[in-house]
């Protein structure tokens, strides 16, 4: 079975959904890429999935995440759902140390805020930055995060 062909329709009228914005954003080719080969992950960013009828954060890896390690995940949907949050997470709530689940809980992230900067802790791994103030679309959010959380 093939993956799905998506386009994205940046220059649609109205509000922009977030798989729209996401697509612009060129220091996370390689995650898009991941996320094109998902019609469940892509659903979600068109805010076209009851899974995320509260609207999701995206935690997006960027490129230099991938470049870090030695061969790409063989489940990458799995890993990349585990950087899909089933509601919108504000910057405040970060600093403020929120404690979510990312989708299907397949992994639990806690948020902690140092000298003013946010990081997000996906398990036992070590924390990573959250950079970027999120960039909102209809449905959503993200921001990006040089760490897979695999």
């Amino acid at each position: 079975m093939s993956a799905p062909n998506y386009t994205f329709d940046t220059d649609a009228g109205g509000k922009p959904q977030l798989s729209d914005i996401v697509a612009q954003e060129k220091s996370a080719t390689v995650a898009l890429d991941a996320l094109v080969r998902s019609e469940q992950l892509m659903r979600a960013l068109s805010g076209d999935s009851a899974d995320f009828s509260n609207g999701l954060t995206l935690l997006l890896p960027t490129n230099d995440a991938f470049e870090s390690l030695d061969s790409i995940p063989d489940d990458l949907d799995l890993v990349m759902k585990r950087h899909f949050i089933p509601r919108v997470i504000t910057p405040q709530e970060m600093e403020e140390g929120v404690t979510v689940y990312s989708y299907e809980r397949l992994a639990t992230l806690r948020f902690t805020s140092v000298q003013g900067k946010v990081f997000v802790q996906a398990d036992k791994s070590a924390p990573t930055e959250v950079r970027g103030s999120g960039v909102q679309a209809g449905g959503g959010t993200y921001f990006l995060v040089d760490k897979l959380f695999i």
